[in-house]
């Protein structure tokens, strides 16, 4: 080997010995877990973690969550009101077609009465009901009594 590749090796070596030495500085310590495993802490979750990034933000980023704080209620309210709305439309809906089918019953009802009835009300069925009676059809048409005034 040349001195210029032997220079270029160490000039590599020594890049890559500070490039660890950087990684192992920047390394965070592992701190030890309640639970005894040696793990990180497990993150928080929910409310718990929303609170502790509003708790990290600056007054600046605090001023703007606080400004933008109406809008985000009234979006709230709006999304409330929509929900609202969406279930009376689908109670009215339901309401309609239990009225619906209430109507289209009662109309077969109707129907059935109204079929009945007509047969009932034939003249040949009325003769055959009052027969039983003893009330017979006549056989000769109607005529007007005429009264002669003296």
């Amino acid at each position: 080997m040349s001195e210029g590749q032997r220079g270029e090796d160490c000039i590599k070596s020594n890049k890559m010995s500070e490039g660890l030495e950087t990684e192992m500085q920047t390394e965070e310590p592992v701190l030890a877990s309640p639970s005894g495993t040696g793990g990180v802490a497990p993150k928080q979750r929910g409310l718990a973690s929303i609170l502790g990034k509003l708790d990290s933000l600056s007054e600046t980023g605090l001023k703007k969550v606080l400004f933008n704080l109406p809008f985000v209620l009234f979006l709230v309210m709006l999304a409330a009101l929509h929900i609202a709305s969406n279930h009376v439309a689908e109670n009215y809906a339901r309401r309609i077609t239990k009225t619906e089918k209430e109507v289209k019953l009662l109309r077969w009802q109707y129907m059935t009465t109204a079929s009945g009835l007509m047969l009932r009300s034939k003249q040949s069925r009325v003769a055959q009901m009052v027969d039983t009676l003893g009330v017979r059809e006549l056989r000769i048409p109607p005529f007007k009594i005429e009264v002669k005034k003296d």
